[in-house]
Protein backbone atom coordinates (compact mmCIF):
# COMPACT_ATOMS: atom_id res chain seq x y z
CA UNK A 1 0.00 0.00 0.00
CA UNK A 2 1.20 3.25 -1.00
CA UNK A 3 1.55 6.12 1.69
CA UNK A 4 -0.90 7.97 -0.42
CA UNK A 5 -3.32 5.14 0.14
CA UNK A 6 -2.34 4.57 3.81
CA UNK A 7 -3.44 8.37 4.12
CA UNK A 8 -6.72 8.25 2.27
CA UNK A 9 -7.71 5.03 4.47
CA UNK A 10 -6.60 6.78 7.54
CA UNK A 11 -8.78 10.12 6.41
CA UNK A 12 -11.29 8.32 5.26
CA UNK A 13 -11.57 5.97 8.37
CA UNK A 14 -11.68 9.27 10.40
CA UNK A 15 -14.50 11.04 8.45
CA UNK A 16 -16.42 7.41 8.89
CA UNK A 17 -15.69 7.76 12.72
CA UNK A 18 -16.52 11.65 12.78
CA UNK A 19 -19.98 10.73 11.02
CA UNK A 20 -20.92 7.82 13.30
CA UNK A 21 -20.54 10.12 16.17
CA UNK A 22 -22.74 12.67 14.39
CA UNK A 23 -25.04 9.81 14.35
CA UNK A 24 -25.42 8.80 17.36
CA UNK A 25 -24.96 12.10 18.69
CA UNK A 26 -28.25 13.11 16.84
CA UNK A 27 -29.98 9.66 17.75
CA UNK A 28 -29.44 10.44 21.47
CA UNK A 29 -32.99 11.49 23.07
CA UNK A 30 -32.16 14.27 25.29
CA UNK A 31 -35.48 15.70 26.61
CA UNK A 32 -36.01 18.81 28.49
CA UNK A 33 -38.12 18.19 31.43
CA UNK A 34 -40.77 20.78 32.44
CA UNK A 35 -43.75 20.98 35.27
CA UNK A 36 -46.96 19.46 33.37
CA UNK A 37 -50.66 19.25 34.17
CA UNK A 38 -50.88 15.81 32.60
CA UNK A 39 -47.41 14.33 33.94
CA UNK A 40 -47.58 12.23 36.64
CA UNK A 41 -47.56 13.26 40.23
CA UNK A 42 -43.93 11.42 40.59
CA UNK A 43 -41.39 10.68 38.15
CA UNK A 44 -38.43 8.65 37.49
CA UNK A 45 -36.10 9.90 35.29
CA UNK A 46 -31.93 7.75 34.12
CA UNK A 47 -29.40 10.32 32.32
CA UNK A 48 -27.10 7.97 31.23
CA UNK A 49 -24.52 10.22 30.24
CA UNK A 50 -24.03 11.78 33.75
CA UNK A 51 -25.03 7.94 35.20
CA UNK A 52 -27.90 9.89 37.49
CA UNK A 53 -31.34 8.39 38.55
CA UNK A 54 -33.57 11.29 39.71
CA UNK A 55 -36.97 11.13 41.72
CA UNK A 56 -39.16 14.28 40.22
CA UNK A 57 -42.51 15.20 42.05
CA UNK A 58 -45.05 16.75 39.87
CA UNK A 59 -46.98 19.11 42.06
CA UNK A 60 -46.75 22.39 40.93
CA UNK A 61 -43.96 22.98 40.30
CA UNK A 62 -41.21 20.31 39.24
CA UNK A 63 -39.21 19.44 41.99
CA UNK A 64 -36.20 16.94 42.08
CA UNK A 65 -36.79 14.90 45.34
CA UNK A 66 -33.54 12.57 45.01
CA UNK A 67 -30.43 12.27 43.16
CA UNK A 68 -28.80 9.03 42.96
CA UNK A 69 -25.75 7.65 41.46
CA UNK A 70 -26.52 4.73 39.04
CA UNK A 71 -24.72 2.75 36.46
CA UNK A 72 -25.86 2.15 32.88
CA UNK A 73 -25.16 -0.16 30.04
CA UNK A 74 -21.32 -0.92 29.08
CA UNK A 75 -21.91 0.52 25.68
CA UNK A 76 -23.27 4.03 24.18
CA UNK A 77 -26.14 4.85 22.34
CA UNK A 78 -29.58 3.54 22.53
CA UNK A 79 -30.31 -0.19 22.84
CA UNK A 80 -30.70 -1.82 19.42
CA UNK A 81 -30.39 -5.20 19.76
CA UNK A 82 -29.98 -8.45 21.81
CA UNK A 83 -26.79 -8.19 23.25
CA UNK A 84 -25.54 -4.65 22.30
CA UNK A 85 -25.10 -3.82 26.03
CA UNK A 86 -26.86 -0.63 25.33
CA UNK A 87 -29.70 0.74 28.07
CA UNK A 88 -32.87 1.65 26.03
CA UNK A 89 -34.38 5.28 25.84
CA UNK A 90 -37.74 6.22 25.99
CA UNK A 91 -40.30 6.29 28.23
CA UNK A 92 -41.03 2.44 29.63
CA UNK A 93 -43.10 1.17 32.77
CA UNK A 94 -42.29 -0.62 36.27
CA UNK A 95 -44.06 -4.14 35.55
CA UNK A 96 -43.24 -6.35 38.18
CA UNK A 97 -40.97 -6.51 41.85
CA UNK A 98 -38.54 -9.68 41.72
CA UNK A 99 -36.78 -10.45 45.58
CA UNK A 100 -35.93 -14.12 45.68
CA UNK A 101 -33.55 -16.02 43.45
CA UNK A 102 -31.12 -13.17 42.38
CA UNK A 103 -27.51 -13.26 42.23
CA UNK A 104 -26.70 -10.68 45.18
CA UNK A 105 -23.21 -9.60 43.22
CA UNK A 106 -25.37 -8.81 40.00
CA UNK A 107 -28.94 -7.82 41.54
CA UNK A 108 -28.55 -7.23 45.06
CA UNK A 109 -31.76 -8.07 46.79
CA UNK A 110 -34.16 -6.42 44.47
CA UNK A 111 -35.05 -5.84 41.12
CA UNK A 112 -38.36 -4.28 39.08
CA UNK A 113 -38.42 -5.60 35.09
CA UNK A 114 -39.63 -2.56 32.62
CA UNK A 115 -41.12 -3.43 29.65
CA UNK A 116 -39.27 -3.33 27.47
CA UNK A 117 -39.14 -3.81 24.35
CA UNK A 118 -42.38 -1.62 24.05
CA UNK A 119 -44.80 -0.98 21.28
CA UNK A 120 -42.58 1.37 20.03
CA UNK A 121 -39.52 -0.52 20.22
CA UNK A 122 -41.35 -3.52 18.41
CA UNK A 123 -42.37 -0.79 15.67
CA UNK A 124 -38.17 -0.37 14.95
CA UNK A 125 -37.62 -3.57 15.25
CA UNK A 126 -35.93 -3.84 18.38
CA UNK A 127 -34.72 -6.70 19.97
CA UNK A 128 -33.57 -7.63 23.72
CA UNK A 129 -35.31 -8.68 26.97
CA UNK A 130 -34.73 -8.72 30.64
CA UNK A 131 -33.76 -5.00 31.40
CA UNK A 132 -34.52 -4.53 35.18
CA UNK A 133 -33.80 -1.81 37.47
CA UNK A 134 -32.09 -3.29 40.10
CA UNK A 135 -29.69 -3.16 42.85
CA UNK A 136 -26.38 -3.98 43.35
CA UNK A 137 -24.24 -6.68 45.55
CA UNK A 138 -21.22 -4.93 44.83
CA UNK A 139 -19.39 -1.49 44.30
CA UNK A 140 -21.52 0.95 41.63
CA UNK A 141 -19.02 1.45 38.71
CA UNK A 142 -20.29 4.11 35.84
CA UNK A 143 -21.12 2.04 32.72
CA UNK A 144 -21.23 -1.66 34.71
CA UNK A 145 -24.16 -3.28 33.17
CA UNK A 146 -25.41 -5.33 29.74
CA UNK A 147 -28.27 -2.43 29.44
CA UNK A 148 -29.73 -2.56 32.80
CA UNK A 149 -29.88 0.10 35.42
CA UNK A 150 -28.20 -0.28 38.76
CA UNK A 151 -28.22 1.57 42.02
CA UNK A 152 -26.96 0.72 45.42
CA UNK A 153 -29.42 -1.21 47.79
CA UNK A 154 -29.79 1.96 49.79
CA UNK A 155 -31.85 3.75 46.81
CA UNK A 156 -33.44 0.75 45.66
CA UNK A 157 -35.24 0.41 49.11
CA UNK A 158 -36.20 4.12 48.80
CA UNK A 159 -37.33 3.68 45.36
CA UNK A 160 -39.37 0.13 46.27
CA UNK A 161 -41.80 2.75 48.52
CA UNK A 162 -42.67 4.98 45.76
CA UNK A 163 -43.67 2.20 43.16
CA UNK A 164 -46.66 1.58 41.88
CA UNK A 165 -46.42 -1.78 39.20
CA UNK A 166 -47.54 -1.16 35.92
CA UNK A 167 -48.49 2.58 36.69
CA UNK A 168 -45.21 4.63 37.74
CA UNK A 169 -42.86 5.82 34.63
CA UNK A 170 -39.49 5.23 33.77
CA UNK A 171 -37.96 8.43 31.43
CA UNK A 172 -34.22 6.98 30.22
CA UNK A 173 -31.80 9.54 28.75
CA UNK A 174 -28.94 10.19 27.43
CA UNK A 175 -28.94 13.27 29.27
CA UNK A 176 -31.63 15.67 30.44
CA UNK A 177 -32.64 19.62 31.08
CA UNK A 178 -35.16 20.28 33.49
CA UNK A 179 -37.55 23.52 34.30
CA UNK A 180 -39.56 23.93 37.85
CA UNK A 181 -42.05 26.72 35.83
CA UNK A 182 -45.33 24.76 34.66
CA UNK A 183 -46.30 25.32 31.22
CA UNK A 184 -48.90 23.77 29.38
CA UNK A 185 -48.28 21.01 26.56
CA UNK A 186 -50.44 21.36 23.82
CA UNK A 187 -49.41 18.24 22.77
CA UNK A 188 -50.50 16.63 26.01
CA UNK A 189 -53.61 17.95 26.51
CA UNK A 190 -53.98 16.87 22.94
CA UNK A 191 -53.06 13.57 23.31
CA UNK A 192 -55.10 13.25 26.78
CA UNK A 193 -58.49 14.55 25.27
CA UNK A 194 -57.94 12.03 22.00
CA UNK A 195 -57.48 9.53 24.87
CA UNK A 196 -60.75 10.22 26.51
CA UNK A 197 -62.81 10.82 23.03
CA UNK A 198 -61.06 7.10 22.04
CA UNK A 199 -62.98 5.49 25.12
CA UNK A 200 -66.14 7.30 24.39
CA UNK A 201 -66.24 5.93 21.11
CA UNK A 202 -65.42 2.38 21.94
CA UNK A 203 -68.16 2.63 24.35
CA UNK A 204 -70.75 3.65 21.53
CA UNK A 205 -69.25 0.92 19.33
CA UNK A 206 -68.79 3.69 16.71
CA UNK A 207 -66.98 2.86 13.75
CA UNK A 208 -64.71 6.42 14.54
CA UNK A 209 -63.06 4.13 17.11
CA UNK A 210 -61.13 2.90 14.58
CA UNK A 211 -60.19 6.16 13.07
CA UNK A 212 -57.91 6.71 16.60
CA UNK A 213 -55.79 4.15 15.06
CA UNK A 214 -52.56 4.09 11.98
CA UNK A 215 -53.32 1.19 10.55
CA UNK A 216 -49.74 0.65 9.17
CA UNK A 217 -47.68 1.50 12.09
CA UNK A 218 -50.62 -0.48 14.80
CA UNK A 219 -49.81 -3.55 13.08
CA UNK A 220 -46.13 -3.82 13.36
CA UNK A 221 -46.55 -3.28 16.96
CA UNK A 222 -49.23 -5.75 17.86
CA UNK A 223 -48.35 -8.16 15.41
CA UNK A 224 -51.78 -8.91 13.58
CA UNK A 225 -53.14 -7.10 10.35
CA UNK A 226 -55.40 -3.69 11.29
CA UNK A 227 -58.12 -5.82 9.61
CA UNK A 228 -58.36 -8.61 11.46
CA UNK A 229 -58.28 -5.90 14.74
CA UNK A 230 -60.63 -4.26 13.05
CA UNK A 231 -62.48 -7.40 12.64
CA UNK A 232 -62.27 -9.40 15.81
CA UNK A 233 -63.24 -5.65 17.52
CA UNK A 234 -66.46 -5.43 15.48
CA UNK A 235 -67.55 -8.98 16.77
CA UNK A 236 -67.18 -7.93 20.19
CA UNK A 237 -69.15 -4.61 18.99
CA UNK A 238 -72.09 -7.56 17.57
CA UNK A 239 -71.84 -9.91 20.16
CA UNK A 240 -72.49 -7.66 23.60
CA UNK A 241 -75.82 -5.90 23.78
CA UNK A 242 -73.79 -3.21 25.34
CA UNK A 243 -70.64 -2.00 26.58
CA UNK A 244 -69.34 0.31 29.28
CA UNK A 245 -65.60 1.77 29.07
CA UNK A 246 -64.96 3.79 32.16
CA UNK A 247 -61.20 5.75 32.46
CA UNK A 248 -59.55 7.65 34.90
CA UNK A 249 -57.94 11.59 33.79
CA UNK A 250 -54.98 10.36 31.64
CA UNK A 251 -51.29 11.12 32.10
CA UNK A 252 -49.42 11.68 29.41
CA UNK A 253 -45.87 11.75 28.68
CA UNK A 254 -43.89 12.70 25.77
CA UNK A 255 -41.01 10.19 24.09
CA UNK A 256 -38.19 10.33 21.78
CA UNK A 257 -40.97 10.78 19.17
CA UNK A 258 -44.02 9.63 20.46
CA UNK A 259 -46.20 9.89 23.34
CA UNK A 260 -47.93 7.72 25.64
CA UNK A 261 -50.89 8.41 27.56
CA UNK A 262 -51.87 6.09 30.34
CA UNK A 263 -54.52 5.67 32.63
CA UNK A 264 -56.69 3.28 34.63
CA UNK A 265 -59.37 1.35 33.06
CA UNK A 266 -62.98 -0.57 33.26
CA UNK A 267 -64.71 -2.65 30.91
CA UNK A 268 -67.93 -4.39 31.21
CA UNK A 269 -70.04 -5.58 29.12
CA UNK A 270 -72.86 -8.60 29.75
CA UNK A 271 -70.99 -11.19 31.43
CA UNK A 272 -67.91 -9.48 31.16
CA UNK A 273 -65.93 -7.43 33.82
CA UNK A 274 -61.96 -6.37 33.48
CA UNK A 275 -60.17 -3.43 35.28
CA UNK A 276 -56.42 -2.87 34.23
CA UNK A 277 -54.17 -0.53 33.21
CA UNK A 278 -53.98 0.88 29.73
CA UNK A 279 -51.06 2.50 27.78
CA UNK A 280 -51.89 3.86 24.52
CA UNK A 281 -48.30 4.76 22.54
CA UNK A 282 -49.26 7.67 19.83
CA UNK A 283 -47.18 9.18 16.74
CA UNK A 284 -48.57 11.89 13.79
CA UNK A 285 -49.33 10.71 10.86
CA UNK A 286 -48.49 12.30 7.50
CA UNK A 287 -51.30 15.24 8.22
CA UNK A 288 -50.22 15.46 11.85
CA UNK A 289 -52.89 14.02 13.19
CA UNK A 290 -52.06 12.23 16.30
CA UNK A 291 -53.08 8.63 15.71
CA UNK A 292 -52.27 4.92 18.23
CA UNK A 293 -49.40 2.92 17.22
CA UNK A 294 -49.60 0.82 20.03
CA UNK A 295 -51.38 -0.33 23.42
CA UNK A 296 -50.53 -1.90 26.09
CA UNK A 297 -53.05 -3.34 29.12
CA UNK A 298 -52.36 -4.87 32.06
CA UNK A 299 -54.21 -6.37 35.10
CA UNK A 300 -54.79 -4.30 38.07
CA UNK A 301 -55.49 -5.55 41.50
CA UNK A 302 -56.19 -2.55 43.82
CA UNK A 303 -59.76 -1.92 44.57
CA UNK A 304 -59.44 2.07 44.42
CA UNK A 305 -60.44 1.76 40.37
CA UNK A 306 -63.40 -0.11 40.83
CA UNK A 307 -64.39 2.04 43.66
CA UNK A 308 -63.59 5.07 41.06
CA UNK A 309 -66.02 3.39 38.86
CA UNK A 310 -68.42 2.59 41.12
CA UNK A 311 -68.65 6.05 42.13
CA UNK A 312 -68.84 7.70 39.14
CA UNK A 313 -71.20 4.95 37.43
CA UNK A 314 -73.85 5.35 40.63
CA UNK A 315 -73.54 9.31 40.85
CA UNK A 316 -74.45 9.12 36.79
CA UNK A 317 -77.43 6.52 37.78
CA UNK A 318 -78.68 8.88 40.38
CA UNK A 319 -79.32 12.07 38.33
CA UNK A 320 -80.97 9.34 35.71
CA UNK A 321 -83.32 8.12 38.41
CA UNK A 322 -84.38 12.08 39.32
CA UNK A 323 -84.78 12.70 35.97
CA UNK A 324 -87.06 9.52 35.21
CA UNK A 325 -88.63 10.77 38.54
CA UNK A 326 -89.22 14.51 37.40
CA UNK A 327 -90.56 13.07 34.03
CA UNK A 328 -93.04 10.96 35.84
CA UNK A 329 -94.18 13.49 37.97
CA UNK A 330 -94.67 16.15 35.41
CA UNK A 331 -96.52 13.57 33.31
CA UNK A 332 -94.70 14.07 30.00
CA UNK A 333 -95.01 11.00 27.89
CA UNK A 334 -92.59 11.82 25.76
CA UNK A 335 -89.56 12.20 28.10
CA UNK A 336 -90.74 9.51 30.34
CA UNK A 337 -90.34 7.09 27.56
CA UNK A 338 -87.05 8.39 26.64
CA UNK A 339 -85.71 6.59 29.81
CA UNK A 340 -86.90 3.16 28.67
CA UNK A 341 -85.16 0.67 26.37
CA UNK A 342 -87.40 -0.15 23.48
CA UNK A 343 -87.72 -3.80 24.77
CA UNK A 344 -88.22 -3.05 28.88
CA UNK A 345 -90.62 -4.51 31.12
CA UNK A 346 -92.79 -2.98 33.38
CA UNK A 347 -94.70 -5.77 35.48
CA UNK A 348 -96.86 -7.82 33.05
CA UNK A 349 -95.90 -4.64 30.45
CA UNK A 350 -93.88 -5.50 27.68
CA UNK A 351 -91.94 -3.26 25.50
CA UNK A 352 -91.98 0.90 25.27
CA UNK A 353 -95.17 1.11 23.22
CA UNK A 354 -97.06 -1.03 25.69
CA UNK A 355 -95.58 1.00 28.59
CA UNK A 356 -96.78 4.27 27.39
CA UNK A 357 -100.36 2.92 26.30
CA UNK A 358 -100.73 2.63 29.66
CA UNK A 359 -99.87 5.93 30.90
CA UNK A 360 -101.75 7.26 28.46
CA UNK A 361 -104.32 5.94 29.50
CA UNK A 362 -104.41 6.63 33.44
CA UNK A 363 -103.26 9.99 32.65
CA UNK A 364 -106.00 10.47 30.49
CA UNK A 365 -109.04 9.19 32.67
CA UNK A 366 -107.16 12.23 35.09
CA UNK A 367 -105.24 10.24 37.64
CA UNK A 368 -102.22 12.08 37.24
CA UNK A 369 -98.83 11.92 39.41
CA UNK A 370 -99.36 14.36 42.46
CA UNK A 371 -96.30 13.45 44.58
CA UNK A 372 -93.70 10.61 44.42
CA UNK A 373 -90.81 10.70 46.52
CA UNK A 374 -87.95 8.13 46.87
CA UNK A 375 -86.26 6.90 49.83
CA UNK A 376 -82.93 4.72 50.91
CA UNK A 377 -81.66 4.63 47.45
CA UNK A 378 -79.03 1.30 46.29
CA UNK A 379 -77.25 0.74 42.93
CA UNK A 380 -75.29 -2.02 42.22
CA UNK A 381 -73.94 -3.46 39.44
CA UNK A 382 -74.23 -7.41 38.51
CA UNK A 383 -73.02 -9.47 36.13
CA UNK A 384 -75.49 -8.37 33.24
CA UNK A 385 -76.47 -4.80 34.20
CA UNK A 386 -77.06 -2.62 36.88
CA UNK A 387 -79.73 -2.95 39.58
CA UNK A 388 -80.94 0.24 41.40
CA UNK A 389 -83.59 -0.76 44.74
CA UNK A 390 -85.65 1.72 46.43
CA UNK A 391 -88.95 2.68 48.38
CA UNK A 392 -91.22 4.51 46.67
CA UNK A 393 -93.86 6.82 47.71
CA UNK A 394 -96.65 7.65 45.16
CA UNK A 395 -100.05 9.68 45.32
CA UNK A 396 -102.31 10.74 42.27
CA UNK A 397 -104.02 13.60 41.79
CA UNK A 398 -107.28 11.81 42.20
CA UNK A 399 -106.40 10.66 45.71
CA UNK A 400 -105.40 7.10 45.43
CA UNK A 401 -101.90 6.08 46.99
CA UNK A 402 -99.07 3.44 47.82
CA UNK A 403 -96.00 2.80 49.00
CA UNK A 404 -93.85 -0.08 48.27
CA UNK A 405 -90.24 -1.14 46.75
CA UNK A 406 -88.87 -1.12 43.92
CA UNK A 407 -86.54 -2.21 41.33
CA UNK A 408 -85.01 -0.68 37.94
CA UNK A 409 -82.95 -3.07 36.10
CA UNK A 410 -80.67 -0.11 34.19
CA UNK A 411 -78.01 -0.40 31.39
CA UNK A 412 -75.75 1.79 28.79
CA UNK A 413 -76.42 2.43 25.99
CA UNK A 414 -74.20 5.00 23.66
CA UNK A 415 -74.11 7.71 26.24
CA UNK A 416 -77.61 7.50 28.05
CA UNK A 417 -78.60 4.58 30.81
CA UNK A 418 -81.93 2.87 30.15
CA UNK A 419 -84.50 1.24 32.20
CA UNK A 420 -84.95 -2.82 30.47
CA UNK A 421 -86.88 -3.98 33.60
CA UNK A 422 -89.13 -2.03 36.15
CA UNK A 423 -90.58 -4.19 39.36
CA UNK A 424 -92.58 -3.03 42.04
CA UNK A 425 -94.28 -4.92 45.17
CA UNK A 426 -96.30 -3.31 47.62
CA UNK A 427 -95.22 -2.75 51.27
CA UNK A 428 -97.78 -2.37 54.10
Amino acid sequence: MTGEEMFLKEKFGLILFIFFLAVASADAWEPHLAGDAFAPETLLVVNKEKQNFFVFSNRSPLQKEYSWQCTTGQAHGSKLVEGDLKTPEGIYFLERRISQNLPFDLYGELAFTLNYPNPIDRIHNRTGHSIWIHGRGREVVPFDTEGCVAMDMEYMRALEDMVVLSKTPVVIANDITWDPVEIESKNSRKVAKLSQAWAEDWKVRSDSYFDHYHPDLFPRSSGQSFNNFKAHKKRLFNQYSWIDVFIEEPKVLEGPGYWVSYFGQVYKAPGFYSKGIKRLYWKPDDDGEFRIVGEEWRSYPHDYLEQDYLFTRKEEIRSVVSGWRKAWLEADINKYGSFYHEDAVQGDLKGIDSILDHKRDIWGRGSLPAGIDLEKINIAFTDQDFRVDFFQSYASATGYSDYGHKTLIMVPYGDDWLITKESWSEVR
